[in-house]
């Protein structure tokens, strides 16, 4: 039976899943900023807080770690308390903490509060996608989570813009405070009235807790989740190692990096935007299978064009249109499937898929990097040995065939 003070959500109003909507994605966005709005005042920690260069590096390596942490911590404790109170307590502690990184004296110190920082961000990441799967149905969930996407996909580009302006404004100190100071105040909103968000559903005597191993045999989990890890692993790979080849090895300029980072992101913003409707159209598996293949097509295409000796931007702007494209197709939906199939153990399921999300890409930069000065050649290798094998996951692993729709009278976004 639901908690006492919590509204059944199938009883929600459409008002009542906005406003919920609203704190869920305002929260993810406080913790999502820790690392963008810090970028700008990197190069000049260094001369502020002691230190070098590479201390100054460890500013952002520590917070990932943390992070790291945080996502298995998170996972494994979710289902045993209250998930809003948890994600409202994540949050307050994330405030705290990162309102004594703006008091940090020297670079280490900074290092160390970096890790705590991490570790307490990641309940935003793995609390709320279990929370919008139980307020709407499925076509909801995966409209809600494609719209979610897509304003977090324009964080990258948007919160440098910001935190350099706050660098110069209000010192390297800002890139903490605002983010402090927007944790404390969503997750205050929840710790005040937990009954805005859905609570955790009923554990029957008899079931069995979760385990990480228990994803890992999980067939239908894995078939959505590694593929969707997969491919934006494989994409942020490319995003990272990209400006260095486009610069040093094509003969183009940052300018164009930017050019083509910008229309990359457009196509994954309409692109997730139009997946619910889709989704209802053609069905989730289906859409699924699509972007799934665009992607495929276009590191196969990648190849292709590398080793033919090509160094245009413009086609290497239309190889990675479709991929974009496909994430932005069938990254609402594949998200929304990879958490029905870890269900009951779904906050364990996305620290999962957040913690792949969060290591494929480290490990791809650091297996480019040596080979970097082959250009587009090495880069498209590893575009491809990365993301070829999402293919393989829908072809090979098994379906979800259960029912992903936990509210029969929720209604549907959009």
């Amino acid at each position: 039976m639901p908690r006492p003070d919590s509204i059944a959500d199938e009883n929600r109003t459409s008002r009542e899943r906005m406003l919920a909507c609203l704190v869920l994605v305002v929260g993810t966005l406080a913790t999502m900023v820790s690392i963008d709005l810090v970028l700008p005042a990197i190069p000049a920690l260094p001369s502020l807080l002691g230190g070098d260069a590479q201390a100054a590096q460890y500013v952002l390596a520590t917070y990932m770690g943390g992070s790291s942490i945080g996502l298995i911590l998170f996972g494994s404790i979710a289902q045993r308390f209250d998930a809003r109170l948890l994600l409202g307590g994540s949050l307050v502690a994330y405030a705290i903490v990162s309102a004594l990184a703006a008091f940090a004296t020297d670079i280490w110190t900074l290092n160390a509060i970096r890790v705590v920082q991490g570790a307490t961000s990641a309940g935003a990441a793995v609390l709320p996608a279990p929370m919008l799967r139980r307020l709407f149905s499925e076509t909801g969930a995966v409209r809600a989570i494609s719209v979610i996407g897509s304003i977090q996909s324009l964080v990258p580009g948007l919160a440098p813009l910001i935190g350099a302006w706050l660098l110069h404004v209000s010192g390297w100190q800002a890139a903490f405070i605002v983010p402090a100071i927007l944790g404390a105040a969503v997750g205050a909103v929840i710790l005040a009235k937990p009954s805005l968000l859905p609570a955790n559903p009923p554990i029957a005597a008899d079931q069995k807790r979760g385990s990480y191993l228990a994803l890992l045999r999980n067939g239908p989990y894995l078939r959505y989740a590694l593929s969707h890890a997969l491919i934006l692993g494989g994409l942020i790979t490319f995003v990272f190692s990209a400006p260095y080849v486009m610069v040093e090895t094509m003969g183009s300029s940052v300018n164009a990096f930017v050019i083509l980072q910008l229309l990359t992101v457009a196509m994954f913003v309409v692109t997730s935007n139009l997946a619910g409707l889709f989704a209802h159209r053609w069905g989730p598996e289906r859409l699924v299978t699509i972007g799934t293949l665009m992607v495929g097509g276009s590191a196969l295409a990648m190849l292709a064009y590398a080793f033919a000796g090509g160094s245009s931007v413009v086609v290497l702007l239309f190889i990675m249109l479709p991929v974009s494209g496909g994430l932005g197709l069938r990254g609402g939906v594949g998200f929304v499937k990879s958490l029905a199939a870890s269900a009951p153990d779904e906050a364990r399921g996305s620290a999962a898929l957040m913690l792949a999300i969060t290591l494929l890409p480290t490990i791809g930069t650091a297996l480019v990097a040596p080979f970097i000065q082959f250009g587009l050649p090495a880069l498209a290798v590893a575009f491809a040995v990365i993301t070829l094998p999402a293919v393989a996951c829908i072809y090979l692993l098994p379906r979800f065939e259960g029912t992903t729709n936990l509210s029969t009278t929720a209604v549907h976004l959009g």
